[in-house]
């Protein structure tokens, strides 16, 4: 499987910092989406427009009755964000930390607090043939604008993670639909989920952002195991250590 075009176009997030805002001046044509936004209230399950449970087949219910079981022993394995992987989508857009929007005309630009993930939308500009995307946590965005909503259609999404922190799944099929809009002083995200592997219906779940004061910059976020790591390393070779510096001070004495 080919990378996508765009996959290859892509710059590490450092660069855009370093391009600064002016490269992202505003789209005059449609309403600014741009700043920095955070959740008006923590999402730990994601529930339908009419607050309900998603609409899980028998094959979905399975993994998350397992999955929510585990959760309760203290056990999320099947949360990757707990292993530092990315959270992938719709689950990016329902973490209670802050993002970044840049807006252009041909692009939108989203920087997430959360290990300081990327994340391309590209306007007006089709999703490329489906054996050139190569799946990822992200997948790829094409947008159009349908009066003041900026309509986001993602495909190419791996499997590789959940939907929520509480653990409902999805599958490598999954189909995300956003419909952004600006509601006063509000972001709204209303996300449509289609994933017949474990639902028998697409569904809507919605959040809302606000955004935070001209002053607010987020914060350098670093997700790393090294340090755990490390240190179980470390206790390792002390206790290999030890029976052999053990055995040199009875061969001294």
């Amino acid at each position: 499987m080919k990378p996508s075009i765009r996959t290859l176009a892509v710059l590490p997030a450092a660069a855009f910092a370093l391009m600064g805002a002016s490269a992202f001046a505003q789209d005059p044509a449609h309403p600014d989406i741009s700043g920095i936004w955070t959740l008006t209230a923590p999402i730990a399950t994601a529930k339908t427009e009419d607050g309900k449970t998603p609409p899980l087949n028998a094959k979905g219910k399975a993994i998350y009755d397992k999955n929510l079981a585990s959760a309760k022993k203290g056990n999320r394995s099947f949360d990757g964000v707990t292993e530092c992987l990315p959270p992938g989508l719709p689950y990016v857009q329902l973490i209670a930390k802050p993002f970044q929007i840049l807006q252009k005309p041909k692009q939108v630009y989203f920087l997430y607090q959360e290990n300081r993930i990327p994340r391309w939308v590209y306007v007006d500009q089709p999703h490329p043939a489906k054996d050139d995307i190569d799946p990822t946590y992200m997948g790829d965005a094409s947008a159009k604008w349908e009066g003041d909503t900026l309509v986001i259609d993602t495909v190419g999404l791996n499997d590789k993670n959940v939907v929520d922190r509480s653990g409902l799944p999805h599958s490598a099929d999954i189909h995300v639909i956003e419909r952004v809009s600006i509601k006063g002083e509000i972001l709204e995200d209303k996300l449509t989920i289609d994933d017949p592997a474990f639902y028998t219906s697409s569904w809507t779940t919605v959040a809302h952002y606000k955004r935070m004061p001209g002053n607010f910059h987020i914060p350098e976020e670093v997700c790393s195991t090294h340090f755990t790591q490390s240190s179980t390393v470390g206790a390792k070779k002390t206790a290999a250590a030890a029976p052999a510096a053990k055995a040199e001070k009875t061969e001294k004495k």
